[in-house]
């Protein structure tokens, strides 16, 4: 019996199954539709003349055929990932899309970046992808990422970029007009708006940690725009990015960047990509353009 070959969408369907234990999920980080994606796997199945996964309320557990498929998708998958990255790598060309993931805090920056890069040039089409969890550079998510690290990313070729300043703020409605820049001990005295344990990793959770008592934490958050937001409201202060809070006209410093809070940003792409004509371009302006905005004294 001659079955019908599987294309790439189909093995990657399969693995993504196999990968997150359920079409659900499987769906959501392909951003398929459910029901098509549903349809498709029985299709699949039916072309290969056995059931791939055993449903149950817990989810997709794959049979042995589901197994083997999965092994062969990774592998042929990685091959074409692979070759694309190979290929996008010695393009020469000036012109068409850059796809940059790059967490929320970052997108103003990056918006006014992506302009001046524009005018620099035209050809090219900056596109941003706003995630806080890092996007697989290797499955070609996006072509370059800006992360916010006290280490370069792992397995990818990273320039730094520059330290990022970090300083405390406060609502000004809640300041003297004359308020003094406080040293640490007075610091640690007020209010303050922490984020949560999504967040624990950051070098402004950490120094929060140890410091203020918790009964002085009025709010938690799980991302640096909502502490901006509630620190604003006068719920307290907060540690926060330069770039990104003296640009709000409700808060001021309360204290001068603080050198252990300090961490750094890294321009990111795969190490296939590096040679791009189009990724060097970007790397050498971003280089050049990026520290006077988030290197704030």
């Amino acid at each position: 019996m001659r079955h019908e070959r599987l294309g790439l969408d189909d093995l990657e369907l399969v693995r993504a199954i196999g990968a997150h234990g359920s079409l659900t999920g499987a769906v959501k980080a392909l951003g398929l539709d459910h029901s098509s994606a549903f349809r498709r796997l029985a299709a699949i199945e039916a072309r290969v003349g056995a059931a791939l996964f055993r449903r149950s309320r817990r989810g997709y557990t794959p049979t042995d055929a589901g197994e083997l498929t999965i092994a062969g998708a990774q592998r042929m998958l990685a091959e074409s990932e692979r070759l694309q990255r190979e290929l996008s790598g010695r393009d020469a060309r000036t012109e068409g899309r850059i796809r940059i993931t790059l967490p929320d805090t970052l997108a103003p920056v990056a918006a006014r970046m992506c302009a001046a890069f524009r005018a620099e040039q035209p050809g090219l089409r900056c596109e941003l992808v706003i995630a806080n969890a890092f996007l697989s550079l290797q499955q070609q998510d996006a072509d370059v990422a800006l992360r916010a690290s006290a280490l370069a990313p792992e397995g990818l070729s990273s320039r730094k970029v520059a330290a990022i300043s970090i300083a405390a703020y406060a609502a000004k409605a809640a300041l003297p007009a004359r308020a003094k820049l406080l040293d640490e001990a007075a610091l640690v005295q007020g209010d303050w708006v922490a984020l949560n344990e999504s967040l624990a990793h950051l070098s402004s959770a950490q120094w929060l940690q140890g410091r203020v008592a918790e009964e002085r934490i009025t709010m938690r958050v799980n991302t640096l725009p909502a502490a901006l937001a509630a620190c604003e409201a006068g719920l307290g202060r907060a540690l926060l990015p330069c770039y990104l809070a003296d640009a709000s006209p409700w808060v001021r410093r309360v204290s001068a960047p603080l050198p252990t809070v300090q961490t750094d940003l890294w321009f990111a792409t795969h190490p296939d990509l590096r040679r791009s004509a189009k990724v060097k371009l970007l790397r050498e302006f971003a280089l050049r353009w990026l520290p006077g905005e988030v290197a704030l004294a």
